[in-house]
C-alpha cells in the first residue's frame, strides 16, 4: 500500500503525524511525506521520505490579511470554538475566515506540484494535516480516500467554512473546480487527543481515535538529565509557535517568564525554539536546545509553556504539571482543556511577574493534584488504539 502524508508547515504540523507515519512504514507500506521545500528536512530527520511541492518563497510572500493579527493576541474565545466555529461573534469568524482562506492560498500554491507527483506515484491513501487543504483535493483528483490528522488537543476536525459551520468555503470549493473534482469530505479524522481534554463537539464527526506518542524532533541525551540526585527543575518553552504568535503590542512573554522566575528555588530549564540572547538569561538558567522533550519533561517538576498542543499532550503523556500562558485564541483553546481536565493552571495574560511567581510557587510547593490529573489523562492515553492498530485498520478498509 501507498500512503502519502501532506503538511503545509514543519515542525509543528508535522510531528504530530510521524507516529502514524512509522507505524505504515514499520508494517511494510511505501510512505511519503509532500509538502512545500522548508519542510523537508524535518521530513528527512524523522527517518521518514520527503516529497517538496510548491514554491516556498511565492508561500512565504502570500500577504498576510489584516484580520489575522488578532490571531497573534492573547484573547479569551467561547469554550469548544474550534469545534462549534458557530459560537464566535461576527469579528472572530472574520480572523477564522481570514487564516481558512490563507491555508487555501498556501495549498494552491502546492496543488500543481503535488497532483503532478500523485498522478505518477498513485497513492492508495492520502493523510493530511486538518489546514493542509492540498490533501484532500489531491485524494478527490485521484479518486482514492483522504484522512484528515488533527494536531493533539483542540484539533479543527471540519472541512474549512465560510460565516456558519453550515457554508462551505468558497476558497476551498475553487480549489476542487480548477481540478474538475467534486467536492469530497474526507473519509475520517485522526484524533490523538484524550477524550477529557478534547472541547465540545459542534458537528458530527467520524472520529479516528489514535494514542498520543509523543515526537517532538531528534537529539542527544545531555549527561545532565541522568543525574542520581537532581534539583527541582522548570521548563519554560516557547515552543516553535512562539514567536509566531508575540503580539507586538503586548510583553514578551518569554522573558518575563524567565524575569519572573528569577528567584524561584529550582533549576530553570529554558527549551527555546527560536534563537535567545544567552547573554541576557538569569543565572539558574540551563538552555536546552534541541533536546526531545520526550527525553526532557520526565525529570522535570512543572513545564510554564505557551500553550501548544504538542508541548502540552507530552507533558501529560509524562505526568508532568502544567502551567499554560496562552499567546492567541488557539493556545487558549488547549489551555482550557489542560485546565479542564487539571493536569494544569492556565493564566490569562503574564502582565506582570508577582502572579507567575505565586503560581509557580504554589504549583512546585502541592503538585500533587496536578500530578495525579496528569496520570489520569494519561491513563486515558494509553487506552486509545495505537498508531500501529489505527494503520492497520486504515490499511484494512
Amino acid at each position: 500500500m501507498r500512503v502519502l502524508f501532506t503538511t503545509w508547515a514543519a515542525p509543528g504540523h508535522l510531528f504530530p503525524m510521524v507516529p502514524l507515519a512509522w507505524a505504515f512504514q514499520a508494517a511494510g507500506h511505501d510512505v511519503r511525506v509532500a509538502g512545500p521545500p522548508g519542510c523537508r528536512d524535518a521530513v528527512t530527520r524523522a527517518g521518514l521520505c520527503a516529497v517538496a511541492v510548491g514554491d516556498q518563497d511565492a508561500i512565504a510572500g502570500l500577504p498576510k490579511p489584516p484580520e489575522l493579527a488578532a490571531w497573534g493576541r492573547p484573547a479569551r474565545w467561547p469554550r469548544g470554538w474550534s469545534a462549534h466555529l458557530d459560537l464566535l461573534d461576527s469579528g472572530q469568524r472574520k480572523v477564522i475566515r481570514a487564516l481558512y482562506e490563507k491555508q487555501c492560498a498556501v495549498a494552491g500554491l502546492m496543488l500543481d506540484d503535488l497532483v503532478d507527483f500523485g498522478r505518477w506515484w498513485r497513492p492508495d491513501l492520502v493523510v493530511h494535516d486538518v489546514l493542509a487543504m492540498a490533501g484532500p483535493v489531491l485524494a478527490a483528483v485521484l479518486g482514492v480516500p483522504a484522512v484528515g490528522h488533527g494536531w493533539e488537543i483542540g484539533s479543527t476536525l471540519h472541512p474549512p467554512t465560510g460565516d456558519t459551520d453550515s457554508e462551505p468555503l468558497p476558497a476551498y470549493l475553487g480549489l476542487f473546480e480548477r481540478f474538475g473534482a467534486d467536492v469530497t469530505a474526507p473519509a475520517g479524522w485522526v484524533d490523538p487527543c484524550p477524550p477529557s481534554l478534547r472541547p465540545p463537539d459542534g458537528a458530527p464527526v467520524r472520529r479516528l481515535p489514535m494514542r498520543c506518542v509523543p515526537y517532538n524532533g531528534s537529539g542527544p541525551q545531555p549527561d545532565w538529565l541522568a543525574r542520581p540526585e537532581r534539583p527541582r527543575r522548570v521548563c519554560v518553552t516557547a515552543g516553535v509557535a512562539g514567536a509566531r504568535y508575540r503580539d507586538p503590542g503586548g510583553p514578551d512573554v518569554l522573558a518575563l517568564t524567565l524575569e519572573s522566575l528569577d528567584s524561584v528555588d529550582a533549576e530553570i530549564v529554558l527549551a527555546p525554539g527560536g534563537p535567545v540572547p544567552t547573554d541576557a538569561l538569569p543565572g539558574q538558567v540551563r538552555v536546552a536546545r534541541d533536546v526531545p522533550f520526550r527525553t526532557l519533561l520526565p525529570t522535570c517538576d512543572l513545564v510554564v509553556h505557551h500553550g501548544g498542543a504538542g508541548t502540552a499532550l507530552t507533558a501529560v503523556v509524562m505526568g508532568v504539571p502544567q502551567l499554560v500562558v496562552p499567546p492567541s485564541p488557539i493556545c487558549t483553546e488547549i489551555g482550557h482543556g489542560i485546565a479542564r481536565s487539571g493536569a494544569g493552571i492556565m493564566l490569562d495574560r503574564l502582565d506582570s511577574t508577582e502572579l507567575l511567581l505565586k503560581t509557580v510557587t504554589e504549583m512546585l510547593a502541592d503538585p500533587g493534584p496536578c500530578r495525579e490529573a496528569a496520570g489520569r489523562v494519561a491513563s486515558e492515553t494509553a487506552a486509545l488504539p495505537s498508531p500501529s492498530a489505527l494503520a492497520a485498520g486504515l490499511a484494512a478498509s
